[in-house]
């Protein structure tokens, strides 16, 4: 099956979106999206996740994005390939589901001065749809192409079978409404972005904390500005101007979209990846020794784990 050079278009070519989506997702994820792609996902997804400012007091209370953020990133990894590449259908991507529910449960527990923050089924619609349509966002941002049409059938797949399986504070979400395809998906996100949100001191604090933290893991000390400026042009204008962590200079944004437009470009020339994308990351994984080093503020287990998409 793995023969050639850019073997996955042959094989997601061969499945239908509307029974193998859970294959052709596993393919996608697993074989053509390197770390930095997650992290790319993770950080700024999470920055336009935080917009309604009871999401980004929850996020700030807890406090593990600003003490514990190699951990944090490592706990998404995890989620996202266990949900993505091993397919939520398997041991692994259930155990992750309800792994989730089980931090949601003891996040409402311990901050009953939040009331309802993990209760509303809009905050758990839309951290899917940008997951499932994050690279069509960006890529046709940057005047490329977006993603196929059988791709965004199994993407939209993918989004409603993790929303069925997770659990609002008030009970399951088995039973309630999720957009119906893709373009619902994306008017959906659409409608949220576009809703009044109150800028935040917590927003401004859990931002500032995933831009430098992005930054810092991906970038040398002389590009660490440069960095800041990639995380703040995926998470969008608009939301950084919310979270008040500024915006860049018009001379800025086109080195950005050029070093991102660059990375697409080589990512259609390189062979698509033999080895999966768990196995890779776990040449990269820490321990929780390593984990301690690096973040010695960030031992206190008494406090609960935020939402992790």
């Amino acid at each position: 099956m793995r023969r050639g050079y850019k073997w996955v278009d042959r094989e997601l070519a061969r499945l239908d979106p509307e029974q193998d989506w859970e294959r052709m997702i596993s393919l996608y994820v697993g074989h053509r999206v390197p770390e930095f792609g997650l992290a790319m996902m993770i950080y700024p997804g999470t920055m336009r996740m935080m917009q309604p400012s009871d999401t980004a007091d929850t996020l700030a209370h807890t406090s593990k994005l600003q003490t514990r953020p190699h951990r944090r990133f490592q706990d998404g990894n995890d989620f996202l390939t266990a949900w993505m590449v091993d397919g939520l259908s398997s041991p692994a991507g259930r155990r992750a589901a309800e792994r989730l529910n089980r931090i949601h449960r003891a996040v409402d527990r311990r901050t009953p001065h939040l009331p309802g923050n993990l209760d509303d089924i809009d905050d758990f619609v839309y951290p899917l749809v940008l997951l499932a349509t994050f690279a069509d966002r960006l890529q046709t941002s940057l005047g490329l192409p977006g993603t196929s049409e059988p791709m965004k059938t199994a993407w939209h797949h993918w989004a409603q079978a993790v929303f069925r399986l997770l659990e609002r504070t008030s009970g399951p979400l088995a039973d309630e409404a999720f957009p119906e395809d893709w373009n619902a998906m994306t008017r959906f996100a659409a409608e949220f972005d576009a809703r009044p949100y109150e800028q935040t001191e917590s927003g401004r604090r859990v931002a500032t904390a995933m831009t430098d933290f992005f930054a810092e893991r991906w970038f040398p000390a002389p590009l660490r500005e440069f960095g800041r400026d990639v995380t703040r042009y995926l998470a969008g204008e608009r939301v950084c101007r919310l979270h008040r962590i500024g915006w860049m200079s018009p001379r800025r944004e086109r080195v950005v979209r050029i070093f991102l437009k660059s990375a697409f470009r080589a990512q259609r020339l390189l062979p698509d990846h033999r080895t999966p994308l768990p196995e890779r990351l776990g040449r990269t994984r820490r321990t929780p020794a390593q984990l301690r080093q690096l973040e010695p503020h960030g031992t206190d287990r008494t406090r609960p784990h935020q939402r992790c998409f």
